[in-house]
């Protein structure tokens, strides 16, 4: 009896029931058909979410990138201003090394202070329309003054400048008169 109830058993799992064959086919077939049909249009709840989950991923791809490419930019214009920094050096390590030349100091003398060296005769080119009456240079003790600073200061806002005198330039424009003052209206 054990062994009929075993047998039994083992029939019903290898062996499918024709009810339950019929059910598995008109499955098949109706899958078959729904395959030949086409597609549910998407609602617009669906088309809705699909946006919003492609905005997201987008965004979240978007702020990465931005910062890429602006750290990229900061890099290459600081890339820049290290090459002008470096050729900024070269320059003035050059100058350096100029300077460090005998033949450079000589040249900035002369130049700079009219040294001239033994031997040769320096010559000095003077304009003919300067006169001896305009001197640039002053002498030291002619300008030394005994008065307080403030004397100076008030004496040169109190007294009038000194009027130079007329030019030899003929004016063309028509000059009217000062208007003459009345003493009596002070």
């Amino acid at each position: 009896m054990a062994r009929e109830k075993k047998t039994q058993r083992n029939r019903s799992r290898t062996r499918v029931p024709v009810a339950s064959r019929a059910a598995d086919v008109r499955k098949a077939q109706r899958a078959q058909l729904k395959q030949k049909q086409k597609p549910d249009r998407m609602s617009i709840a669906g088309v809705g979410v699909i946006v919003a989950i492609v905005l997201v991923v987008l965004f979240a791809i978007a702020i990465p990138l931005r910062n890429y490419y602006h750290g990229r930019s900061e890099i290459a214009r600081l890339n820049e201003s290290i090459a002008a920094k470096q050729d900024e050096k070269a320059a003035l390590l050059e100058k350096i090394d100029r300077y460090k030349s005998d033949e450079y100091i000589k040249q900035e003398a002369r130049r700079r202070f009219g040294v001239v060296d033994e031997g040769e005769t320096a010559y000095r080119i003077i304009d003919p329309q300067i006169k001896p009456d305009d001197q640039l240079t002053t002498d030291g003790q002619k300008e030394e003054d005994s008065r307080e600073w403030y004397e100076v200061l008030w004496d040169s806002v109190a007294e009038p400048p000194e009027e130079e005198a007329p030019s030899e330039q003929v004016n063309h424009l028509p000059i009217e008169p000062a208007p003459e003052e009345n003493p009596d209206v002070r």
